[in-house]
């Protein structure tokens, strides 16, 4: 009767995993499938652009520029752009394993986060940095980090025009918000370390020529607006749920 149990809870811990690994290449197909192609992205980049000078943030050129004579520092930022990514699933197994309450609901921001972006990238096709704002370079594919000279090689499956929002910025701010929910109770301290992490990634993804500050801003809205929408649709289920 013992390993009825157990054997329910690997089978969930197991679909689990499938449905959030299916989910995540879908979305990558997804996202690939609704480029617009680069006449809108380019338009748009410019606008970006324009908006930045009138607010005085276009800071993406002279932080590029900065990273001319300092090699190790180009290297160190794009291995730490390419891996920064791998703190979503560990987090996510983190949360399972140590976090269950706290599992449930952040996995469904995430997902809300992901729906969301798909919509922005097919009503606002943006070209980063790198291909839309003369003089900045590209620097993971200029020195051909982890692969950065062919991942920018037009293929079927991929969207190079999809800078708005800031999807790295988006999941790392994900997974502060999830440590600093998980911990801040316990650790207070440690909690609040947490956010130099996404803090760091828009540093990074400023200077390499990934992003503009808007779509870092836009990344970090996008994280907002799927807490909220979470708990709208939390709140509302449980009310339902109450007056039945």
């Amino acid at each position: 009767m013992s390993a009825l149990p157990l054997q329910h809870k690997r089978s969930k811990w197991y679909l689990e995993v499938l449905l959030l690994v299916a989910g995540y290449f879908v979305f990558g197909l997804v996202r690939a499938a609704v480029d617009r192609g680069d006449p809108a992205a380019t338009s748009n980049a410019l606008q970006v652009q324009r908006l930045e000078q009138i607010l005085h943030i276009a800071i993406e050129l002279p932080l590029n520029q900065a990273m001319l004579a300092h090699p190790a520092a180009i290297h160190l930022t794009g291995y730490f752009y390419r891996l920064s990514v791998l703190a979503v699933p560990v987090v996510l197994v983190w949360l399972y394993l140590t976090r269950r309450p706290h599992y449930s609901r952040l996995r469904t921001v995430l997902i809300v986060m992901m729906l969301l972006d798909l919509l922005l990238v097919w009503l606002y096709p943006e070209a980063p940095p790198r291909f839309a704002l003369p003089g900045v370079v590209d620097y993971m594919a200029t020195y051909d980090i982890l692969g950065g000279a062919a991942s920018r090689v037009p293929r079927p499956g991929v969207n190079l025009l999809a800078a708005m929002p800031s999807m790295h910025v988006a999941w790392t701010t994900w997974c502060a918000c999830a440590v600093w929910s998980a911990l801040r109770q316990r650790a207070p301290r440690a909690a609040w370390l947490a956010w130099l992490f996404p803090f760091l990634v828009a540093v990074v993804v400023l200077v390499t020529g990934h992003h503009y500050v808007l779509d870092i801003l836009a990344g970090v809205a996008l994280v907002a607006i799927s807490i909220g929408l979470t708990r709208w649709a939390t709140h509302r289920s449980e009310v339902r749920e109450s007056t039945q």
